[in-house]
């Protein structure tokens, strides 16, 4: 039976997000596909090439939250 790969699936295998078995059956299938290895090889390299993304909040903002969860009441917990 041959299995068929999407670019989804790769891309899970290159994220680390595809299931042990998916991996089992990418990599045999990897083994046995020269033009699957070429395919994964540029989604690596398009991996590697994203901008690395940073999350962290300006300090204003960062204030402005605190200070409305200091102005805010306490919720009342219903029992």
């Amino acid at each position: 039976m041959k299995q068929s790969f999407t670019q989804e699936d790769l891309v899970a295998y290159v994220y680390g997000e595809a299931t042990g078995e998916q991996v089992r059956a990418t990599e045999a299938a990897l083994a046995a596909d020269p033009a699957l290895v070429t395919e994964l090889t540029r989604l690596v390299e398009a991996q590697a090439n994203l901008p690395k993304v940073r999350f962290s909040p300006r300090r204003r903002i960062i204030e402005k939250i605190l200070n409305y969860a200091r102005t805010e009441p306490a919720p009342q917990l219903c029992y």
